[in-house]
């Protein structure tokens, strides 16, 4: 999958012809903002200055040097280093000068990256890395943290923004490589501010960025402002739309050179995090294809690397506005005439052969009743996983008066509403807006239908929102597990739950995701879903449902129906499958209880119950 923002590592593969591997190196230069005592300082920074672990077992620089190219060499057959003097704050006098020269003279580095404030950047500062830039190329990562200077004072940086500002323009004069330090969730900064820096940073020269989340680490300033006066961290989910929308705003030549922190587990009192450093920056870069943004599609103005302002128009990265085409999905017809999409990601296709039209209306539309619904008053509809949107469009073509050609399944004459102009409000969740994109290019349109399909899945596309008579459709776009918690409580009458299958889109089918879907439905609701899967009804007992089936349509079994209320099960489990539930392994549900596992996890966990169920005495087995 093509990255959708400019990774460091590609970045330095494009300059040096392979990636420079960073050696940390702590000269034990402390920093100018703390006391004499190793006191004060920036109320987030930990007593030992943010050093590497990687150096914290060692006592000189050589080891320091030699432990950490070991290292790479071994596990990473690195070949290339780039030198970084990372703890605390570079700072440029006549001995910090001479040590920078001894390391540089003693070892081969490709490159040298030195941490810094813009306070600790003298006329002398200057001088010097200019010497040094002619000897071996020079970074500086200057610690700007966020353009707001009440935040600034709020976590005693000890200058404002304007001094970063003048040390970014001052060392581009010097021919010097800029790399900016942000923070995303410094206290009492909102999504304005965030924006702010990234759209102020887009406009200056800078070569590369560190974007970093806040941590509260134990020891520091902010462990005790936090303790006598919790503020709220960002999780996972949450920092991720935040970062997204900051790379957004940068332009595409920039390279990310990283976009989350890590802490010590024994060191770190907030936030908790359930995701690896990996897995997030996984989740980011697909969520940003799926979504179709791009780093820079944001932005105002692209500057090159030069001091000019000149704007530079060539980019590693797709140009933002340039169409982009769904890699994974291929057209297929299906039986009623209706086409779907045969997903070469998940291996699956969207529907039944035996039609896709047919199914969203066999499988959602009559038993979850809507027509009698719609007779009563209005809807509130939640569809998770929109997909091609054919439950959503049927849905919205029953409000808006279709015939029984187009909704074959509902009666002919829905004209027992029509006089009371009920409303149909339909929220959906979809993860991959490349899907409806296709869908709106591909889908056929009937000339009974009573709107538009094509125009309304571009609208949806386009703006996320769709009106119809009697009917609209608005879309939010991400994980399910994350979009699902943004939803008010008991707002929806009817959900639609049509997820790709158990052994692929398992995060989809957890008891742990039932419970949340609970938490959004009417006491009279219903949950419809083709899936009659043992571990998919079993989660749905175990999270409080009644659970009964549906009538089977272009497979063997039918739907499975979970309602909030035992009266809405017009067709129970059978004996037999509750007997399986409830006393074989097959009733074992898929658990995800923080909600970000992965689909082999969530399989693997499950396998691992299923192995240890069988070693314990008096649980009676069933094949899988």
């Amino acid at each position: 999958m093509h990255s959708p923002y400019l990774q460091y590592k590609d970045y330095m593969a494009e300059c040096y012809g392979e990636p420079l591997f960073r050696v940390p190196i702590d000269f034990g230069l402390g920093c100018p903002n703390r006391e004499a005592d190793g006191s004060g300082g920036c109320t987030f920074c930990p007593e030992h200055g943010a050093r590497a672990i990687q150096t914290l077992g060692t006592e000189t620089v050589q080891q320091q040097v030699a432990e950490a190219v070991r290292f790479a060499r071994n596990r990473y057959n690195a070949k290339k280093f780039m030198a970084y003097i990372q703890a605390f704050s570079a700072t440029f006098g006549k001995d910090q000068q001479q040590k920078y020269l001894e390391l540089l003279d003693a070892n081969d580095f490709t490159a040298v990256s030195i941490g810094t404030r813009p306070d600790c950047l003298t006329e002398e500062a200057y001088g010097f890395l200019k010497k040094l830039n002619r000897e071996t190329e020079t970074w500086v990562e200057l610690g700007v943290q966020t353009v707001n200077d009440n935040t600034l004072e709020r976590i005693n940086r000890g200058h404002g923004w304007e001094a970063s500002k003048t040390a970014i323009l001052k060392l581009r004069e010097c021919d010097i490589k800029v790399a900016a330090h942000v923070i995303i969730g410094l206290p009492g900064e909102t999504s304005e501010d965030f924006r702010k820096t990234a759209d102020t940073l887009a406009q200056l020269p800078i070569d590369g960025i560190k974007i970093h989340n806040l941590h509260i680490i134990k020891g520091t300033a902010l462990a005790e402002e936090y303790a006598s006066h919790p503020f709220q961290t960002l999780e996972e989910y949450d920092y991720a739309e935040h970062l997204m929308d900051f790379i957004r705003r940068l332009p595409p030549h920039i390279p990310i050179m990283r976009i989350s922190t890590d802490t010590p587990e024994n060191e770190l009192i907030a936030p908790n995090w359930h995701m690896a450093k990996g897995q997030f920056r996984d989740y980011v870069i697909q969520q940003m294809t799926c979504r179709e943004w791009r780093q820079g599609d944001l932005s105002t103005g692209v500057l090159d690397n030069g001091i000019n302002g000149s704007l530079k128009t060539d980019s590693p990265l797709q140009k933002p506005g340039d169409p982009i085409i769904h890699p994974f999905v291929h057209p297929v017809a299906t039986d009623d005439g209706s086409i779907t999409f045969w997903n070469k990601e998940y291996k699956e296709h969207y529907h039944t052969p035996a039609g896709a039209r047919l199914e969203a209306v066999e499988k959602y539309i009559v038993p979850s009743k809507l027509k009698e619904r719609l007779a009563k008053g209005d809807v509130a509809l939640l569809d998770v996983c929109f997909g091609l949107g054919y439950n959503s469009l049927a849905a919205m073509e029953l409000a808006a008066g279709g015939t029984a050609s187009s909704l074959s399944g509902v009666d002919e004459d829905p004209g027992c509403f029509r006089t009371q102009s009920p409303k149909l409000t339909i929220t959906a969740l979809e993860m991959d807006r490349r899907v409806v994109r296709a869908a709106a290019q591909n889908i056929q349109a009937l000339e009974t239908d009573a709107f538009n399909w094509k125009d309304c899945l571009a609208q949806l596309h386009s703006s996320s929102y769709c009106k119809v008579p009697n009917a609209s459709c608005l879309m939010h776009w991400g994980d399910a597990r994350y979009t699902l918690t943004k939803l008010q409580p008991s707002a929806f009458d009817l959900v639609f739950l049509d997820a790709f299958s158990t052994q692929r889109n398992s995060e989809l089918w957890t008891t742990d995701f039932f419970r949340k879907l609970k938490a959004v439905m009417k006491p009279e609701a219903v949950l419809l879903t083709y899936c009659a899967a043992i571990p998919v009804r079993a989660g749905l007992i175990d999270a409080g449902f009644y659970v009964g089936e549906t009538k089977p349509i272009g497979r063997q079994r039918g739907g499975t129906i979970a309602a909030m209320r035992q009266e809405d099960i017009a067709i129970p489990l059978t004996d037999h499958e509750m007997e399986i539930i409830s006393n074989t392994t097959r009733g074992l549900p898929y658990r995800d209880p923080h909600g970000v596992d992965t689909n082999k996890v969530i399989l693997r966990n499950r396998q691992e119950r299923i192995s240890q169920s069988k070693k314990t005495p008096g649980i009676p087995q069933s094949k899988e």
